[in-house]
């Protein structure tokens, strides 16, 4: 009898503890979501502007720390510590991921990760930080610091990204095997230095993308109108001659060929408050007797706006942001026009415009100064734009010194300036102080801007 009251009693432990596992949560218990505590950043609010300098990219920028997160009870938690170009942080960049309360940051991460944001480089930006939490495993709240704010004027080593020229190159293109039609930024200002764009008639043929003028580096695939370009690839065929919107990346390989549609239009024409006729009338161009697209024409403009249009209507219009030169999109913006006269140069399709102080064609144009290896005595050549005569471009290594560009080997005709690493030269101007380095320098003729790039 006594056994049996014993095996009784042991089973019913096993049912009392299984009736304890149901009334009650194993492991710890979150409290109320209202008393958590986000993490408190250490540091100041706000600091003195720093000028971040490449010769300091490995030293310390901040060491930037902050309080636990308090969820209530003791769980792993993520820190991220975020940069935002906002105050609301519409767009944030990571600068660390840790699961520490603190992170190291060098100048070098500090500069790269505000140039990622697209803050411009040599120029004053304030940016915001803050810490917010993630625990992983677990649908919990994100809980967010407040923010603290840093103001920093940037550096780039190079104004360029893995290069500074991509171009089209190929029996369908401008330049046929010899010369590279180079393209250009798609995003010039901001932080996407990869990604290239250009518009421009193709034949039908054969095409690759290149870097640098040379074939150290070149993209080509067999696919069309899209694919993504391995190096040293095959040519991208070209069916179907006509004008295309062109883009490519260089770090993806990634490439679009977007044949445009290019009608013909009876007359284009200037128009706007620069203009003698302002905003009621066109000043007409002249259409090029062999490429229908291409419009040209000289006109007095006093300073204020301008726009293309064709047929005198609004149905068709172009504009941009900039001036001598660019790239005119429909319905764009007004161009902002100095006053002068001009030889102007306009392409319906492509939608890039000039306006030219000389519209002569030159033989060729090249870099001379004691800056350059030839010194004052001899120039050192430029190689013109297939796509455009007044646009040439060149790889030149320079010493600290000066330079200016000239026409035909000849004193003649030659522009300088004071701006530098770019800026617009005049006719006769001053000697252009450069620094030393290997530069890609493109220079326009017929408006005298130009840039150095490395």
């Amino acid at each position: 009898m006594k056994n049996r009251i014993i095996y009784l009693i042991m089973l019913c432990v096993p049912l009392a503890w299984l009736t304890s596992c149901e009334e009650e949560e194993l492991g710890p218990k979150l409290g109320d979501s209202n008393s958590f505590s986000a993490p408190k950043l250490s540091n100041s609010a706000t600091s003195t502007p720093v000028e971040l300098n490449a010769d300091n990219a490995q030293n310390l920028f901040e060491e930037f720390s902050w309080s636990k997160a308090n969820y209530g009870v003791n769980i792993p938690v993520d820190y991220l510590l975020e940069l935002s170009a906002t105050t609301d942080f519409s767009e944030v960049l990571n600068l660390a991921n840790t699961k520490t309360t603190s992170a190291t940051i060098t100048v070098e991460d500090f500069n790269d990760a505000v140039l990622e944001l697209g803050l411009p480089a040599f120029e004053e930006s304030t940016v915001s930080l803050r810490v917010k939490t993630i625990v992983v495993g677990a649908a919990l709240d994100t809980l967010i610091s407040e923010s603290i704010s840093r103001t920093v004027t940037t550096y780039r080593l190079s104004e360029c990204g893995d290069f500074c020229t991509v171009g089209i190159i190929g029996s369908a293109s401008p330049g046929d095997w010899g010369t590279d039609t180079d393209m250009r930024l798609a995003d010039a200002s901001g932080a996407d230095r990869s990604t290239w764009t250009i518009k421009l008639f193709l034949k039908a043929g054969e095409v690759k993308f290149r870097a640098s003028d040379g074939w150290d580096t070149n993209w080509g695939a067999a696919a069309f109108p899209s694919g993504t370009g391995e190096l040293n690839g095959p040519n991208i065929p070209i069916a179907t001659a006509g004008y295309y919107e062109v883009t490519f990346n260089d770090k993806s390989g990634e490439y679009t060929f977007t044949q445009l549609a290019a009608p013909e239009f009876t007359s284009i024409g200037i128009i706007g408050s620069a203009t003698s006729g302002g905003w009621d009338s066109d000043t007409d161009l002249t259409q090029d007797t062999g490429d229908p697209h291409l419009w040209t024409g000289s006109i007095t403009l006093t300073d204020g706006e301008a726009k293309f249009r064709a047929n005198d209507d609004w149905a068709n219009n172009w504009g941009a942001e900039t001036f001598l030169s660019g790239h005119g999109v429909a319905g764009g913006a007004n161009i902002p026009v100095t006053a002068g006269t001009y030889t102007v140069r306009f392409n319906d399709a492509t939608g890039e415009y000039f306006f030219f102080n000389d519209a002569t064609a030159y033989a060729t144009i090249g870099v001379i100064g004691d800056a350059t290896a030839n010194g004052w005595d001899a120039d050192t050549d430029l190689t013109q734009n297939p796509n455009n005569p007044y646009l040439w471009s060149g790889i030149i290594t320079l010493s600290d010194g000066e330079a200016k560009f000239r026409a035909d080997d000849d004193w003649t005709n030659n522009w300088g300036g004071a701006g530098f690493p770019s800026g617009t030269s005049i006719k006769n101007g001053p000697n252009i102080a450069v620094s030393a380095g290997t530069y890609v320098v493109s220079f326009n003729s017929g408006t005298g801007e130009y840039r150095l790039l490395k």
